[in-house]
C-alpha cells in the first residue's frame, strides 16, 4: 500500500501557511481604508478555475493556503539556513522578496492571463499595481509582511528540530 512521505514538520508548515494567509487576507480586505480599491486576491486566484465568483473565492482561498504552506516550507529550508538575524528581520526580508516578485513578475503576467481581466470583469493591475493607484503597491507590501512575519515568528518559535 502506498503511504505518502511528508517532510518533517509538515503540520507546522500548514499551520504557519494558514496563519500567514489569514493575516494577508485581513490586511488586503482593509485596503479600501487606505485609499486602495477592493482587492480580493482569493477571487483573483480562484478565477483561473471558474468564473462563478462565490466558488472562485472559496477555491482561491484554498489555493492561497496551499501556496502559503509551500512558502512556509521554502522559508524554513532557504531563508533560515542562508540568513542570520532575528526572526522579524528575516520575515521582513522574505516579504520584500515576495513583494518584488509579485510587483515585477506576478501582476504583469496576471494582466495577460487572468480570466477576470480578459473578460472585462476587472481592470488590469499593471506593473507595481499602477492602474490601481499609488497606495496599492504599499498595501501589497504591508499585507505580504503580514504574511511573512507570523510565518517567520512561528518558524523561529518551533525551532529547526522536527516536532
Amino acid at each position: 500500500m502506498f503511504k505518502p512521505k511528508f517532510p518533517p514538520r509538515f503540520a507546522q508548515f500548514i499551520a504557519a501557511g494558514f496563519v500567514g494567509t489569514m493575516a494577508f487576507e485581513v490586511l488586503m480586505t482593509a485596503a479600501p481604508m487606505f485609499g486602495a480599491p477592493v482587492i480580493n486576491v482569493a477571487l483573483w486566484d480562484g478565477s483561473f478555475l471558474t468564473l462563478n465568483l462565490k466558488f472562485a473565492t472559496i477555491t482561491g482561498l484554498v489555493i492561497e493556503i496551499a501556496f502559503g504552506t509551500i512558502l512556509a516550507y521554502l522559508y524554513h529550508n532557504w531563508i533560515t539556513t542562508h540568513l542570520q538575524g532575528p526572526y522579524w528581520q528575516k520575515g521582513l526580508f522574505f516579504g520584500v522578496v515576495l513583494w518584488g516578485g509579485v510587483m515585477i513578475f506576478g501582476l504583469p503576467v496576471f494582466d495577460h492571463i487572468s480570466p477576470l481581466v480578459n473578460n472585462g470583469l476587472m481592470l488590469a493591475p499593471g506593473l507595481f499595481a499602477r492602474n490601481f493607484g499609488q497606495p496599492t503597491a504599499l498595501i501589497f507590501l504591508a499585507a505580504l509582511w503580514g504574511f511573512t512575519l507570523p510565518l517567520s515568528y512561528l518558524d523561529d518559535r518551533w525551532g529547526k528540530n522536527p516536532a
